[in-house]
């Protein structure tokens, strides 16, 4: 008797190769979704600790700006402006809200300000300006990361 398909004995299915290959498939779809994923999560988080870092530099410069009085001809300085550089201080990059068991993981960096006189004379009037660098560093996954913003502040006067 021969096999056939019009042999109601005849086999119906996937033989054991198409089933192999088939699994192979899905195995590679599923891992470059795996892959594709921690990728973009690993981006995610390196965007959501810069923006932490420029924000803790940003809050700083938004400080040297708005502290008052800044009357340099009457000796007025705020000490935000003091000049020089001023010793590094630890400030938090990131903080994750509490997980399991109430256990949080946070990043913290450096930030160094650095304020100096510009020194610039018009028609023989010194304008008072003050530079300002703000300059936040941290590490993440074994990897140095920098933020640094600059402004400059006249005399209120």
């Amino acid at each position: 008797m021969q096999l056939g398909p019009g042999n109601p004995r005849s086999r119906t299915g996937f033989t054991l190769v198409e089933v192999l290959v088939a699994v192979v498939l899905l195995g590679l779809v599923a891992a470059s979704a795996i892959w594709s994923l921690t990728t973009a999560n690993n981006y995610a988080s390196i965007s959501r600790l810069y923006t932490g870092a420029e924000t803790a530099a940003q809050s700083q410069i938004d400080r040297i700006m708005s502290d008052s009085p800044f009357n340099p001809q009457l000796g007025q300085v705020p000490t935000v402006l003091t000049l020089g550089t001023s010793a590094p201080q630890t400030v938090t990059v990131y903080s994750e809200p509490a997980g399991v068991n109430g256990q949080t993981h946070s990043i913290t960096g450096q930030m160094v300000t650095t304020v100096t006189n510009t020194n610039v004379v018009t028609q023989g009037q010194n304008l008072n300006l003050y530079s300002a660098t703000v300059v936040v560093t941290y590490s993440f996954r074994g990897k140095n990361y920098r933020v640094q913003l600059n402004a400059m502040r006249a005399s209120d006067v």
